[in-house]
């Protein structure tokens, strides 16, 4: 019976630990119930991105690209849409999306998008950060959370990871994608929000 136990234990803790980048989509009028939900039910969700239906604001922020170079929560305002996505080196579908977000920004910039990598880890891993970027020839901008400011505690509020926000010109969230996605799915999110901003 102790081994039983043990072994079904055992079974529970490789469950919650193999779920921890989960690949499901919710609006952000969702995320409170997101936050507590079981990560297993995360986890075997079918994927749908929704609109949030009332908007929340990022922090306000200054900080620096992985590059070095300082950067605000000003931002926003240089795009109709920012498409914000909080990733980790440490985390598997955060990396493998990565290439999907650099087409999505190749594809939409000339339309007023822009995209942006919050790498959680980046005030920690930053050499692994920068290969990442570097092995899948990312243009867009990547960010370090700023240290114990407000963005790195939106940051560290997210509980699974990758979790992308999509932000408009006055630094409002109007929809947030939580899980991996492709391209297809992160196109069709951005156009939707587009036509409902014009």
């Amino acid at each position: 019976m102790k081994k039983r136990l043990l072994l079904i234990g055992c079974v529970l803790m490789m469950s919650t630990a193999a779920v921890a980048c989960s690949s499901t989509n919710q609006s952000t009028e969702a995320k409170q119930e997101t936050m507590s939900m079981d990560n297993s039910q995360a986890q075997g969700s079918e994927s749908a991105v929704q609109d949030a239906s009332s908007a929340t604001k990022m922090p306000e922020f200054k900080t620096k690209t992985t590059e070095g170079e300082e950067i605000t929560s000003d931002v926003f305002k240089k795009s109709k849409l920012t498409v914000v996505n909080l990733w980790g080196s440490w985390c598997q579908p955060c990396v493998e999306e990565i290439p999907e977000l650099q087409k999505l920004y190749e594809n939409m910039k000339d339309k007023g998008v822009n995209v942006i990598g919050v790498a959680q880890d980046g005030d920690t891993e930053l050499d692994a950060v920068k290969e990442i970027i570097a092995q899948d020839n990312v243009t867009y901008t990547n960010i370090i959370p700023d240290e114990d400011g407000p963005l790195k505690g939106f940051v560290m509020s997210s509980q699974l990871f990758p979790n992308t926000f999509l932000v408009d010109s006055e630094g409002n969230i109007v929809a947030n994608i939580t899980g991996g996605q492709d391209l297809e799915g992160f196109t069709k999110a951005v156009e939707d929000a587009l036509a409902k901003l014009n």
